[in-house]
């Protein structure tokens, strides 16, 4: 399925998800359920794999769901759980409960922000750079790190659509570009002071 299509289903499924939750006053608690549905998943990679598989019969996922989470999680979130694994939907899971949990930033005006960093920092290093953040775009943030060595040091911000690349990978690129460029430019008006041929093919010693 391409990317663009299960960007949809994943839209679809989680604002239906919020709509319901945000209605019966549980927005924070489905938040919690899915991610620790999520951890689950993930730490049991053979549970995940029996229900979504095409051999098991919808009524047996949802059955085999009931009795993992049943108690462990709300019923809206397990009824939410149990329509997934009817539709074989559940390996998208992720998906839906990043774009849930973006909702959930929208409601409570908080912007997620997506750093990359050539190492992990100390949390304090973190906590402040997440308040300076804050305090340029106006809004509650939080803070999505990734670890990048190829970028050799500095950061890259990504905030929507908006990116603020400023590793040291960038800056040297841009720099070579730009002595790259400049040593073309002098290459090129030196040839013409020596009346070579001009890049139109023109002679620039003829008058």
């Amino acid at each position: 399925m391409a990317a663009s299509s299960k960007h949809i289903i994943y839209e679809i499924y989680s604002d239906v998800l919020f709509q319901l939750a945000e209605e019966s006053g549980q927005v924070e608690q489905v938040l919690e359920d899915m991610a620790a549905v999520g951890t689950l998943l993930r730490d049991e990679p053979q549970f995940l794999k029996l229900i979504t598989s095409s051999k098991m019969k919808e009524d047996e996922k949802t059955a085999a769901l009931r009795r993992v989470f049943s108690g462990r999680v709300n019923p809206l979130t397990l009824d939410f759980l149990c329509v997934l694994a009817r539709r074989n939907r559940i390996g998208g899971l992720n998906g839906i409960f990043d774009r849930y949990e973006v909702l959930v930033d929208s409601l409570k005006n908080c912007r997620l922000v997506e750093v990359v960093l050539a190492k992990q920092l100390p949390d304090a290093e973190l906590e402040k750079l997440r308040l300076e953040i804050k305090d340029a775009i106006k809004a509650e943030v939080k803070l999505k790190v990734q670890i990048d060595p190829d970028i050799l040091g500095g950061i890259v911000i990504r905030q929507g659509d908006l990116m603020i690349d400023n590793s040291v990978r960038t800056i040297l690129n841009r720099t070579v570009d730009g002595i790259v460029d400049r040593s073309r430019e002098t290459y090129s008006k030196q040839k013409n002071k020596s009346g070579e041929t001009t890049p139109d093919g023109s002679d620039s010693a003829q008058g």
